[in-house]
C-alpha cells in the first residue's frame, strides 16, 4: 500500500527495532542513533525531523533522543482509528467483492495457518503472515480510492506493527493462528453476502487482537 514515509533513516529507524538494535522506550544520543542508523550528521537531522513530527521519538536538549514508548493510550487510539476506517471500508468493498477474491484469501489463510502449526517457529512465519495481514486488510481501505485515507492508514499500519515488539506473546504461534481464523470468519461472512456479519467479525477480530497485545 501507497503511503509509507520515502526516507532511508525512517525506513532504517523501523528495522532497527524490528531487529532489536534499537529499544521501545529507549534514550541515546544523536551520536549513538547515527551509528544504528548507518546515516551522516546532515541526513540524521532530516530522519530526526520525520520521527518527532510521526511521534516516533522525543528530542530534548541535553537529554537525548528517546524512542516512544506504547503505553495503553496510544494502543487503544490506534485500533479506534484502525476500525473506523475498516469497518467503513469493509463495506464499500462488500459491494464489489468478487468470488474469486474469497477463495483466494480462503486459500491462502488455510495454507498460512498450516504453515504457522507446522513452523511453530515466529522468524520463519512472521514476514509471510505480515504480507497477509497487509494483504487482507489494505484491501478494505483501499476500496475507499481516497489518497488521503490510504496515506495516512499506511502510517498507522506501521507504527501499530511495532506494537508486537511491545509483546512478543501476543504474535506467538496460537494467537497468530487466532488472528487467521477471526479473518476467516470475515471471509466467510462476505461469502454468504452478509456485510454486518462480516463488519462484526471485523470488529471481534480487532477486539480480539487489541487484548492480545495488552494482557498476553
Amino acid at each position: 500500500m501507497r503511503g509509507e514515509i520515502e526516507n532511508a533513516g525512517y525506513a532504517a529507524f523501523f528495522d532497527a527495532l524490528i531487529v532489536g538494535k534499537l529499544k521501545l522506550g529507549q534514550t541515546l544520543t544523536q551520536d549513538e542513533l547515527c551509528k544504528v542508523l548507518g546515516l551522516s550528521l546532515s541526513p540524521m537531522r532530516e530522519t530526526t525531523t520525520l520521527l518527532e513530527a510521526e511521534g516516533l521519538i522525543t528530542v530534548r536538549r541535553k537529554v537525548g533522543i528517546t524512542i516512544f514508548y506504547p503505553d495503553v493510550k496510544f494502543v487503544g487510539n490506534c485500533f479506534q482509528f484502525r476500525g473506523l476506517l475498516e469497518r467503513e471500508g469493509l463495506r464499500k468493498f462488500a459491494q464489489t467483492v468478487t468470488p474469486a477474491w474469497i477463495d483466494a484469501m480462503r486459500a491462502e489463510h488455510v495454507g498460512i495457518i498450516d504453515f504457522v502449526r507446522q513452523t511453530n517457529d515466529m522468524e520463519r512465519y512472521r514476514v509471510p503472515v505480515k504480507l497477509l495481514e497487509r494483504k487482507f486488510h489494505d484491501t478494505f481501505v483501499a476500496a475507499f480510492e481516497n489518497d488521503q485515507i490510504t496515506v495516512n492508514y499506511a502510517r498507522l499500519t506501521q507504527k501499530m506493527y511495532l506494537l508486537r515488539l511491545h509483546n512478543l506473546n501476543a504474535v506467538g504461534p496460537a494467537n497468530t493462528v487466532t488472528s487467521m481464523e477471526e479473518h476467516l470468519v470475515i471471509v466467510d461472512a462476505l461469502k454468504a453476502g452478509d456485510v454486518d456479519a462480516a463488519c462484526d467479525g471485523l470488529d471481534r477480530h480487532l477486539q480480539g487482537v487489541l487484548h492480545r497485545v495488552l494482557t498476553t
